[in-house]
């Protein structure tokens, strides 16, 4: 696979490369309590330097084929509302799916949209056999996103994380491309 970095259409968003002048608008979207509290890996308070980190990291994993993070944007103005990534297991041939969008633009179908184009993404161009997704148990609002998107549940990992002081069940989710 040749090493530009893949642009991806839908009807309403466009999923490219996070760049520097994302970083003001990330860090102002996920300096929220509420991605740590539903997430793994965002802290709270978020700083321009976790945003840098994330930044980072999208350059990082595109360079080694191994993670690809995009941006999420508005394609009428190019704004960026959210991110979404595909964690890839180069062995086992599958990846796990992650997923954040600025609040504002919740329940209006967006992260269903960019779900669905980041699935047809690793099906199609990355050849991917399985895409996976957990989810807290009690953020049932990411559970429909993933069943919207055409995944199916397969199961609770009980106490699967330790976070904050208490263990999380984390709901497991997951496609194959058949």
């Amino acid at each position: 696979m040749e090493k530009k970095m893949t642009k991806i259409e839908t009807e309403r968003l466009k999923l490219n490369q996070p760049n520097i002048d994302d970083l003001e608008r990330v860090s102002e979207i996920l300096n929220n309590e509420v991605y740590s509290k539903n997430t793994l890996n965002i802290p709270y308070p978020y700083t321009r330097s976790n945003a840098e980190f994330w930044l980072q990291l999208a350059k990082d994993g595109f360079e080694n084929q191994n993670h690809f993070i995009f941006a999420i944007r508005l394609k009428e103005n190019d704004e960026i509302i959210g991110g979404i990534d595909l964690a890839v297991n180069k062995r086992f041939n599958n990846a796990e799916l992650g997923y954040w969008l600025d609040e504002k633009y919740w329940n209006k179908g967006f992260t269903t949209e960019a779900v669905k184009s980041i699935i047809n993404f690793g099906f199609e161009t990355l050849k991917l056999k399985k895409i996976f997704a957990t989810y807290f148990d009690f953020n049932t609002s990411s559970g429909k996103v993933l069943e919207k998107s055409g995944m199916k549940k397969e199961g609770v990992l009980e106490c699967h994380t330790y976070k904050n002081g208490e263990y999380q069940n984390h709901i497991l989710y997951a496609i194959i491309n058949k």
